[in-house]
């Protein structure tokens, strides 16, 4: 998340608080860094984000659910060409989906 801490904050907290704008009991504060903070999202789960001090109320929250990878495609009877890589990367698809969640924060702060 990208914001200036010294106007709003980055709570996690649960999904009826997410409804709400509760931010009165979050479940963690990552208001930790200068405004530049990184949330791991490592867990299969439902993530609830507000940013509290009443900007949540104006839509300045995020929720996001994380889900297992998809099993990886059956194997194909067609031969590969040489240097054509035979697996994806799971990396490659959770790294992404981080960077698009922060990217959408931070031209959401910046337009706010």
């Amino acid at each position: 998340f990208v914001y200036d801490r010294n106007q709003m904050n980055v709570l996690e907290v649960n999904k009826t608080d997410y409804e709400s704008c509760n931010s009165d009991h979050p479940l963690h504060n990552w208001t930790t860094g200068a405004g530049r903070d990184v949330v791991p999202l490592n867990v299969t789960r439902h993530y609830y984000f507000i940013s509290g001090k009443g900007f949540c109320y104006g839509g300045m929250k995020l929720a996001v659910r994380v889900e297992n990878p998809p099993p990886p495609p059956s194997a194909s009877p067609i031969k590969e060409k040489s240097g054509t890589p035979s697996t994806l990367y799971r990396g490659q698809l959770v790294l992404p989906a981080v960077f698009a969640i922060g990217a959408v924060w931070d031209a959401f702060v910046r337009f706010w």
